[in-house]
Formats: structure tokens, sequence, C-alpha cells
């Protein structure tokens, strides 16, 4: 092995060992039952679970953390991602959110869902327990569209 060879690898080795001591924040805030979105809106079992393998990892306080987000590189990515979909939507704050807000949010999930958009094709590689069907994303565009429905008739009571 060349001289420059040994030593690129030596500094590749080095960087990938000082970057596990970069702190990532895995923390799960307390989630507070009364303020999730499943349990405000009651949503069906199946919707939960839908919900909950395909949103809820990055998308709320329940995150379940995978071996890998514990090691660098990629606990930096998975960290980021995380933190980035609780500041989009976070399912557990969902009463927390400006109920007059919960109609255009819904419509964004929707479009979100409709479109492929979410979840992310990165997560679905990894987590293929959560890429909807097509039968799955008509299932639970229908359940936004009758929460959409229900607040349009507690808005006009």
């Amino acid at each position: 092995m060349n001289k420059k060879l040994k030593i690129t690898l030596w500094t590749v080795l080095i960087v990938l060992i000082a970057i596990q001591f970069i702190p990532v924040d895995r923390e799960n805030p307390k989630v507070d039952v009364e303020h999730d979105f499943l349990v405000a809106s009651q949503a069906p079992e199946q919707i939960q679970h839908l919900f909950k393998s395909a949103c809820y990892d990055c998308h709320s306080n329940e995150t379940v953390w995978p071996w890998y987000a514990y090691v660098a590189p990629t606990s930096l990515l998975v960290g980021n991602h995380v933190l980035e979909g609780r500041e989009h939507l976070n399912f557990s704050n969902w009463t927390i959110y400006d109920a007059e807000d919960h109609p255009a949010i819904l419509k964004h999930i929707k479009k979100e869902i409709s479109n492929n958009a979410m979840p992310l094709a990165g997560y679905t590689l990894l987590h293929p327990e959560a890429k909807l069907s097509d039968e799955q994303k008509v299932l639970m565009t229908d359940y936004i569209d009758s929460l959409i429905e229900k607040t349009k008739i507690q808005v006009e009571q």
C-alpha cells in the first residue's frame, strides 16, 4: 500500500472515530397523551397503526431510535431529521396548535401523503413497515378529510 493511501485511510478512520463524540440529542420530550393527535381525534386502531408506523418516528415525541441513530455520521442525520420533523409538525402537541390552524395542517398532511412526499423515501428504505400502500394512503387521507369536515362543522356552530 502506498504512503498516500495509508495516510488517507488513517485520516478517514480518525475522523470517523472523532465524530462519534459529537453529541446528538436523542431525548424524547415527555408525552402528555391529552395533546396527542390520535387521542384527540379518537382515531380508530387501524389509523393509529398507520400514523405510528409512517409518521410518529419523526413527527412526535415518541421516536423509536434505531441502532444506527447511535453511530455517526448517521446519528447526525437522524437527529437532524427528527428535530426538523418535530419543528414542522409534532403530533404529540396537536391540541397545543391553534384549533383554527388544524384544517390547514390537515390539508398539508393529506397533500404530503398523496404526493408521496411523506414518509421520506430514505426512511421507508430502512423501515419498510412505514411504506404506505395506495390503499393505506386512501385510508389515511379519507380519515383526514373526515377530520377537516368535523372542524368545519365545529367552526360553523
